[in-house]
């Protein structure tokens, strides 16, 4: 009788094995969780490992066993598939903001530097229009006066500036004018011509008398000699018609 149950339960064993190893015979469960499928990759990979395990158990007849763990790993493969594209859209994104911040960053710096070169232009233009504004309305300096006759040619129309450099350019005219009639009226004196004559807004200058003439004096339009200028300067004449080339 104990030979026959032991005959018995080694022809038993291996059949029981088998059964509870590829999953056809025996049901676990598993299939029913690989029916279900994994909503993540370690969820996945739990399934994987459990049918790596059934495969690992299984002695014989385990085409089902295989087949479960190809279609585990499979539903790894998808899982880690979309969680790479994600982590790629992910990095593509982080990449795209930080190329927009470093191109926001460069273009406030340009920005900053455009208007600090304007600044400085403009500061150096108001340094070089007042020094032409002295030139001009002190010294009668010709170049400077072209360069507020320029400015002023390009002014806007409200220029709060336009006003006092257009007063310098006057000044500077007047003095313009007052040297080339002085240069003219010694040039006559010099070559010992006719009187120049009279300015617009001066009456007709008298018959000038003959005079002897004198070193180092200036001799006046009306026929005297100026009291004040021993050499012909502005102001020489004011009151009696201005220089005249001595007789």
């Amino acid at each position: 009788m104990i030979r026959c149950v032991v005959l018995w339960l080694s022809l038993v064993a291996p059949l029981a094995s088998c059964h509870h190893g590829d999953g056809a015979l025996h049901d676990d469960g598993f299939r029913s969780r690989l029916s279900r499928g994994c909503q993540s990759e370690p969820d996945c990979l739990v399934l994987e490992l459990d049918a790596q395990a059934r495969l690992d158990r299984c002695a014989s007849g385990c085409e089902l066993a295989e087949a479960d763990l190809r279609a585990s790993r499979a539903l790894v493969a998808r899982h880690r598939q979309q969680r790479e594209v994600r982590q790629a859209q992910i990095a593509a994104e982080r990449q795209a903001g930080e190329a927009a911040e470093a191109e926001r960053r460069r273009a406030e710096l340009e920005a900053a530097d455009e208007a600090r070169r304007q600044e400085e232009a403009a500061h150096a233009a108001g340094l070089e229009l007042a020094a032409s504004e002295l030139a001009c309305a002190q010294q009668g300096d010709a170049a400077a006066c072209d360069a507020l006759l320029r400015y002023l040619a390009g002014a806007a129309p409200r220029d709060e500036r336009a006003a006092q450099v257009r007063a310098s350019l006057e000044k500077g005219r007047r003095l313009i004018a007052e040297r080339e009639a002085a240069r003219a009226a010694e040039a006559q004196r010099e070559a010992g011509g006719a009187p120049a004559p009279a300015r617009p807004g001066v009456g007709p200058a008298a018959p000038a008398r003959p005079r002897p003439a004198s070193a180092g004096r200036v001799c006046c339009c009306d026929g005297t000699l100026s009291p004040t200028c021993t050499y012909v300067k502005r102001g020489c004449c004011s009151h009696h018609g201005g220089v005249c080339a001595c007789p």
